[in-house]
């Protein structure tokens, strides 16, 4: 039986359009941020534009205009504004490097005093966390310091039976614990600035790099929008092309896929606009310092579903323990709680509605297996594309405890 490629197409069609749209995709991978924020600008513009258009009775090219002139004014003001201070505030955080240091001894000495049985444990995960090098250097200077107060070892202080000479190894004994905490808090305090040093120059690199990107996607989600009419007749002339099965097969399912991503980033935007104000209210009340710094944080991890309420309290916490002690860290952790009460019970019922009714478990399952495979676009995109497979591919039907109406008993 001879091959005819033209019956091998037609039995392999769906396949063959679908490999082609991955190849596509996959060699545009490079430009895919630009991409991915040339859609959400669009998807964000076009409801502002139609209320410039339909409430205030501009004319639709007015109404675009202006609302990129706004979007320009948003990021001028951000790079003007915000960007100096972000950067200010973490060179000065780096710079203050042994105030930190003292007020984690003075937080390990405090914890120390009132619970002293978890000191050693303190100790050995320090321990765990240096390499072999940094280690060899404590112990040598430990063992110096030894030396000079004349204190034999600390398993020998701390099982001494004989009140006096018990009484001066324990006094001998905390100095000693107290200089092994000092060593082990700057050598992890050195090691950790200095990979933050490192790590600066990057993410002042990428900050210019998100900025070049930022302004192709307003200039070309512009020009789409700015020319929209005739750039949907010539997509719709597809139809009568040679692409005629390309343009078929994939047109509705490519743009009900992306009605999903712009919906849920859409809803996400909001959801992330008031939780960054929220905790801008409570860090000026709490008086945590580096607020506009933590503020980004939060704003850029609240695009993360579940996972980014965890991400962004991580360096409040750390924050608040350097500059006001346990009693302000577990504040900022009250404070996270209510609002993050807010969001799941009040915003997101609000916002989201009906839409992406998905387990919170399956949300975090589908997090953890998305950035593991795709990194952080993974974690940004893997909520709303499991949506997008598990109801609109294989027709699953989504939980929604509005529909769950009790039985009526006549």
């Amino acid at each position: 039986m001879t091959f005819n490629l033209d019956n091998f197409y037609e039995a392999n069609r769906r396949i063959l359009i679908w490999l082609i749209l991955i190849g596509l995709l996959w060699l545009l991978r490079d430009s895919f941020g630009l991409i991915f924020v040339t859609f959400v600008l669009i998807f964000i513009a076009t409801p502002l534009v139609r209320i410039g258009r339909n409430k205030l009775k501009l004319p639709h090219r007015l109404s675009l205009v202006l609302v990129y002139i706004f979007f320009l004014v948003l990021l001028g003001s951000f790079f003007r504004y915000v960007t100096p201070s972000v950067i200010g505030e973490a060179n000065r955080f780096l710079n203050n490097s042994s105030e930190v240091q003292l007020k984690l001894i003075e937080l390990e000495r405090d914890i120390s005093g009132k619970y002293p049985g978890i000191e050693r444990s303190l100790h050995g995960y320090v321990r765990s966390i240096l390499d072999e090098e940094n280690l060899k250097v404590i112990d040598k200077k430990l063992n110096l310091f030894r030396q000079t107060i004349n204190f034999p070892d600390a398993e020998h202080a701390e099982h001494d039976n004989n009140h006096n000479i018990a009484e001066n190894m324990q006094e001998k004994l905390r100095k000693y614990y107290d200089k092994e905490a000092e060593l082990l808090v700057n050598s992890l305090m050195t090691k950790q600035m200095g990979k933050a040093r490192e790590e600066l120059p990057k993410l002042i690199n990428y900050l210019y790099q998100a900025t070049g990107t930022m302004l192709l996607a307003l200039l070309f989600s512009f020009l789409i929008l700015f020319d929209s009419t005739r750039l949907g007749d010539l997509m719709k002339s597809l139809h009568d092309s040679r692409l005629k099965d390309f343009y078929q097969e994939t047109a509705q399912p490519v743009i009900r896929f992306a009605y999903v991503v712009g919906r849920a980033i859409q809803a996400q935007a909001m959801i992330a606009c008031v939780n960054t104000f929220l905790t801008l209210i409570g860090l000026i009340i709490l008086g945590i310092p580096s607020v506009a710094l933590l503020s980004l944080i939060v704003f850029v991890c609240s695009f993360v579903p579940v996972l980014g309420v965890f991400i962004s309290t991580t360096p409040m916490v750390l924050v608040a323990l350097n500059t006001g002690g346990l009693t302000l860290a577990i504040a900022i952790m009250g404070m996270i709680t209510v609002i993050h009460i807010i969001e799941a019970y009040g915003l997101n019922p609000l916002i989201y509605g009906k839409h992406l009714k998905l387990n919170p478990v399956l949300v975090l399952i589908i997090l953890l297996i998305a950035y593991h495979s795709f990194g952080l676009w993974g974690m940004i995109l893997g909520v709303p594309v499991a949506y997008y497979f598990i109801h609109d591919v294989f027709g699953v039907p989504l939980w929604d405890e509005q529909r769950l109406e009790p039985n009526t008993i006549d």
